[in-house]
Formats: structure tokens, C-alpha cells, sequence
């Protein structure tokens, strides 16, 4: 027993010494802990690896699985969505590691290699086992960012697929959890009130199958003021006639942009309304997804809630100026005629009233047009006799400056001419040297 008791705590030493060795690892070489393995597929539809992808916040690692193999690309496009990325490619390097471990020099991954057009750096990769791009704009331009996230990586003209993403779609299909999820909606509902009325909001979806889908989007007859579909990343809107049925590509998605109508009455039918999202298997339908809709309660207040001042009897304001009208027709009869008098001298004496103010309106509009064309007439006069002159000066310098800045422009290009001749030689002692 004592010695069953001794082997039993002999190994959960040893687990606990590996368990604590490989969290250190983790620790202190985070690189490590991301690697990752990257191949093709052989055109019977075998996974072959190629290479190891480590990551780190300023650096990356992509190692050959096989040293022997001899690559007669690589090329590394980025992603044009991390803008981020592309402003600062300036500031990455690339170094090249030969079979022995040992780096070579470090060049500018913006050198002669890398095409701005196309966002695409692409070289050979012979003998070299290893290759790092390094980050050196101290903005962590690759922490917490995925391979997707930054850049495509091809191998020989082919694109490199993750080892993990090919087991998971091989696997058999289990409806409901990680890859097989059809589609992923960020939203279980969409809301609209004071804050988001105008601009509307956003439905994110995304094709997580791996394979292209059919989906299919019903909107509510009523209630939006405007809405459409668009893809991502190409931004581009899907046609209304497409809409229910239109095809999403594999690891792509879709926005779904709703802004609703400000009508009161409107945003109560709208309430408790939902988008349909389906997805097609053939010309059946295999899953629907229900987003409800719902209203603020505050924006539906006028529709029923608040009485509209339509609503509000005529009779309120006469009894208003009644109440107000009879202490002043309570007197003697002479005061009832005093005020009769006085009401047929207003009536009789407001038409001339009018007629007068009328006329004094019509010479005032005449006299502000005359002003008005007086001023004009100066400022034409002004424009042809003091201005002309000045633009001509202006004109003379803008010249200058055109001339100015074409001969800056021609000795820039010889400058970068005689660049680009000293970083392709370079680029030939390189390929001598491998």
C-alpha cells in the first residue's frame, strides 16, 4: 500500500510539473501558444500541411513544415479592410531564415517585392525554412488579430487553409453547434427608440457553413421607411428582385440596414413585427430565423395614449371667451351702447386702416427692390474694375506654382528611379546569397 501510495503521488507531481511548465510556456511565449498549421488540398482532397503560423503582438512567425520543401511562391495580400495595416506597411520588415537558424538581413516588406496596387507581397521561398514579419510602428498592428484579419496567405498560386477549419468541415454535420451553425445573426431582436429613429439600425449576418448558402429575407409590409441588403465585404447592395432567394458566399455575410418611418401610427403596427431570414436546402426551406421588431414604448405614445388636438371639443375656447367676455357686458345700458358705438367705428374704420398700410407695404417693396438693383450694379462694378486685375495676378502665380511643382515632382521620380535601381540590387545579392 505505502508503495501504490508512492507512485499514485509520483505522478501527480509529474502532471503538476508538466501542467506548470506548459502554462509558463503560454506565459512567457504567447507566439507559441497561437501557432498554428496551414496547407492545401491535393486535387483528390487530402489536407496537406506546409507551414506553422505563430503570432505574436509585433511579430510572426511562418515556418515550413517540411524544411525540404521548396515553395516557388509565397505571397501575403492584405486584408482591405484593416486600414490600419495598409497605412503602416511601411514600417513592416521581412526576414528570411535559413535552414541553420540563422536571419538574414532585414528588408522592408514595402521593397520591390510588395505591389501597392494590389496590396500583394509575394517572393520565392527555396531554401529558406523560415519567414518573419516584423512590426516595428510600436502600434501592436497584429495583437489580438486573427490571419484573416490582416492578410491572405498563398502558396504557389493555391490559398492556405487552417488545419482546424478543414477537420471542421469534414466532420459529420451536428446542427446547432460550432461550424454548423448555417448562419450567426448578432442580433435576437432590433429595437428602435429616440436613439437610433433616424439613423436606423443594423442586422449583421454571417454564412459560418463553410459553403455557400441560399437565404431568402421577408420584411414587414409596413412600417420602414427604408431598407436594404447589402454584401460584405463588397459593399455592394443586393437588388430588391433578389431578395427572397440570393446566394451568400462561404465565410462571408450580409447587412440587413432598417430605418423606420417616423409615423407614430406606423411604429404601432411596426411593434411586435419580425424579419424573416430563410435558408434554402434546394427549393425547400431548411431553417427560418424570426428577429422580432420592437418599438419604444415613448414613440408610440401619440397613437392612442395622448388624445390628438383634433380631438379636443369645439366648445373649450368659446367657453373661454365667454367667461372672459361677459364682466365686461355687465353694466347699464348706456355702457351696452358705448361699446356697440365703439365696435361699428372699428368695423367701419379698418378697412381704410388696411388700405393704407397695404399701400405703405407696396412702396417699401418697391423701394427695397430699387436698393437691391443699385446694389447689384455696384458690386458688378466693383467686380470689373478692382477684381479682374487680382485674378490675373493669381492666375500668374498659380502658373508659377504648377511650374514649381512640376520640376519637384520630375526630380522626386529620378530619386525614386535611382531607389528602386539600388533596392533591386540588392534584392540580386539577396537571391545570391539563398
Amino acid at each position: 500500500m505505502d508503495r501504490t501510495e508512492e507512485q499514485v503521488t509520483c505522478r501527480i507531481q509529474n502532471r503538476l510539473l508538466v501542467v506548470t511548465t506548459v502554462l509558463c510556456g503560454l506565459i512567457f511565449f504567447p507566439c507559441l501558444s497561437m501557432g498554428q498549421t496551414y496547407g492545401i488540398k491535393d486535387p483528390s482532397g487530402n489536407f496537406q500541411p506546409k507551414v506553422i503560423v505563430n503570432m505574436g503582438n509585433n511579430e510572426i512567425i511562418i515556418k515550413k513544415t517540411n524544411p525540404q520543401d521548396k515553395f516557388r511562391s509565397i505571397s501575403l495580400t492584405l486584408n482591405p479592410k484593416n486600414s490600419a495595416l495598409i497605412r503602416n506597411v511601411g514600417m513592416l520588415n521581412v526576414e528570411w531564415v535559413n535552414v541553420n537558424g540563422k536571419p538574414g538581413k532585414v528588408m522592408p516588406f514595402s521593397g520591390p517585392r510588395y505591389d501597392a496596387g494590389t496590396r500583394k507581397f509575394e517572393d520565392s521561398m527555396g531554401k529558406s525554412v523560415e519567414f518573419r514579419l516584423l512590426d516595428k510602428s510600436n502600434r501592436n498592428l497584429f495583437a489580438g488579430k486573427t490571419i484573416s484579419d490582416l492578410f491572405e496567405i498563398r502558396i504557389d498560386d493555391q490559398p492556405v487553409l487552417s488545419s482546424e477549419s478543414v477537420l471542421d468541415r469534414d466532420r459529420t454535420v451536428q446542427m446547432g453547434t460550432g461550424r454548423d451553425v448555417s448562419i450567426n445573426v448578432d442580433k435576437t431582436s432590433v429595437v428602435f427608440n429616440e436613439n437610433n429613429l433616424k439613423k436606423g439600425e443594423i442586422l449583421n449576418v454571417d454564412n459560418r457553413s463553410g459553403l455557400n448558402q441560399v437565404l431568402g429575407i421577408e420584411f414587414p409590409e409596413r412600417g420602414l421607411l427604408y431598407h436594404q441588403i447589402i454584401r460584405k465585404p463588397e459593399q455592394t447592395k443586393i437588388p430588391r428582385d433578389s431578395w427572397k432567394r440570393f446566394t451568400v458566399g462561404a465565410d462571408s455575410g450580409i447587412f440587413i440596414v432598417m430605418i423606420p418611418e417616423p409615423d407614430q401610427a406606423q411604429l404601432v403596427q411596426l411593434n411586435g413585427k419580425e424579419i424573416l431570414i430563410k435558408i434554402f436546402q434546394g427549393n425547400n426551406v431548411r431553417e427560418t430565423f424570426r428577429v422580432p421588431i420592437k418599438t419604444a414604448s415613448d414613440l408610440r405614445l401619440g397613437s392612442g395614449d395622448v388624445p390628438a388636438r383634433s380631438e379636443i371639443p369645439a366648445s373649450q375656447p368659446v367657453q373661454r371667451t365667454t367667461s372672459i367676455a361677459e364682466p365686461q357686458v355687465t353694466g347699464a345700458g348706456e355702457g351696452r351702447e358705448v361699446a356697440s358705438n365703439l365696435g361699428r367705428q372699428a368695423a367701419s374704420a379698418s378697412p381704410a386702416t388696411t388700405q393704407k398700410v397695404g399701400s405703405w407695404s407696396d412702396i417699401k417693396t418697391w423701394v427695397l427692390q430699387i436698393v437691391n438693383l443699385v446694389l447689384l450694379a455696384g458690386l458688378a462694378i466693383y467686380g470689373i474694375f478692382f477684381m479682374l486685375p487680382k485674378i490675373q495676378v493669381l492666375q500668374d502665380r498659380l502658373a508659377k506654382n504648377e511650374m514649381f511643382i512640376h520640376s519637384s515632382r520630375e526630380a522626386i521620380r529620378e530619386e525614386i528611379e535611382l531607389i528602386k535601381e539600388e533596392i533591386q540590387a540588392q534584392n540580386v545579392s539577396h537571391k545570391n546569397s539563398e
